[in-house]
């Protein structure tokens, strides 16, 4: 990708309140000392990260937990994933847990790419295969529909080649924020060739209109060829704890453990995603969160004159001049957004909903910035 996920360290400042809502630039420092968390003043709009971090209940869960964190957290690993497969309708046995859902998309692309290659559209979500295709993982990008969404019949004539062992891809679909119908989506499923695997990353399912009717997770239950990823990190507000699963059929299930890369996951990041599960109260808090900043980026994006993609995510795909520039200049106003996904798509610029606070200052912001 063009910028790293430690990007913003460089771009780190502080500004006055006043500051933020002229076009003067901010004073560029270093970044918060410790390492977890931008600088005072810094509008994180970067990395689709909920700001209102785990709830009360799993902040206690981490604290009561900090004395025995000496111990291998493998018997909270097996309940965990009995929560998980209970209220999804599986067996905990085709539950696979992972360090951040991100973890079990390596170990998928590790394992089938012994098979053959892999397929995911153009534009989309790739960090989980950067490990596979430093090891030589055989993969082609598929081109996207004209209006950026994912082409799922090139995708489908892409899938009858001989070599192809899966297809990944996102759903919604990150950086686009796009969703696909879910009609259309278990059609494809449905039409593969017996010998392709589909992997659909639904790290953003649980924000959309309509997650119970536009999952895969009825296709996995019914025993088909489909894989399942999901995150702790999005509506539960854990990105730094990195936890996430997937949800398969036995046979998946059972390669994808033997891929798995850590030994045992993290103890405080298990006992706050146990805590949380069912933490429903919180879970609505969220989404309505979520959903109130999405709006205001919306109206921003609208009074700057300007679009984005439909979104069913905690992002917007906003169109600009040129993204790098565009993100630039933000940043000298303390606001951090993406810049450029890739060469292929320079006016495109995705930006998080954060804090509220830090959400109205972005809209403030855009209209002028708008043609940088």
């Amino acid at each position: 990708m063009a910028i790293s996920r430690r990007g913003w360290l460089g771009l780190a400042g502080v500004a006055s309140a006043a500051a933020a809502s002229r076009a003067s630039a901010i004073t560029i420092r270093t970044a918060d000392p410790t390492g977890f968390a931008p600088a005072p003043g810094i509008a994180h709009l970067k990395y689709n990260e909920n700001p209102l971090g785990p709830p009360a209940s799993a902040l206690q869960a981490m604290a009561d937990l900090a004395r025995q964190a000496w111990y291998y957290a493998d018997d909270a690993e097996a309940r965990l994933a009995a929560m998980i497969g209970s209220r999804l309708g599986v067996p905990a046995t085709q539950i696979v847990l992972g360090h951040g859902s991100s973890e079990v998309i390596t170990s998928a692309a590790l394992a089938w790419g012994k098979r053959g290659t892999i397929l995911l559209p153009a534009l989309q979500f790739d960090e989980p295969l950067l490990y596979p295709m430093a090891q030589g993982l055989n993969y082609r990008r598929v081109a996207m529909a004209p209006d950026l969404g994912i082409d799922l019949g090139a995708l489908a004539r892409a899938a009858a080649a001989p070599d192809v062992a899966m297809v990944y891809l996102c759903n919604p679909n990150n950086p686009t924020g796009m969703m696909l119908k879910a009609a259309d989506l278990v059609a494809f499923a449905k039409a593969l060739p017996p010998r392709v695997t589909l992997l659909v990353d639904e790290a953003y399912m649980e924000l959309a209109d309509d997650p119970s009717g536009s999952t895969m997770l009825p296709l996995v239950r019914a025993g088909a060829n489909v894989i399942v990823t999901r995150t702790f990190s999005k509506l539960f507000g854990m990105a730094g704890l990195r936890i996430g699963y997937a949800v398969a059929a036995p046979a998946n299930a059972a390669e994808l453990k033997r891929h798995r890369v850590t030994i045992s996951l993290n103890a405080p990041g298990l006992a706050a995603a146990i805590a949380a599960w069912d933490d429903n109260a919180f879970q609505t808090q969220s989404r309505a969160a979520i959903t109130a900043a999405r709006r205001v980026l919306q109206a921003g994006v609208a009074r700057a004159g300007t679009i984005a993609l439909p979104s069913q995510t905690n992002f917007l795909f906003v169109k600009v001049a040129d993204a790098n520039r565009f993100a630039t200049a933000m940043a000298q106003r303390g606001i951090l957004v993406r810049g450029a996904w890739g060469p292929a798509w320079p006016e495109w610029s995705r930006v998080s909903t954060g804090r509220m606070a830090d959400v109205e200052r972005y809209a403030a912001a855009l209209p002028e910035l708008i043609k940088a």
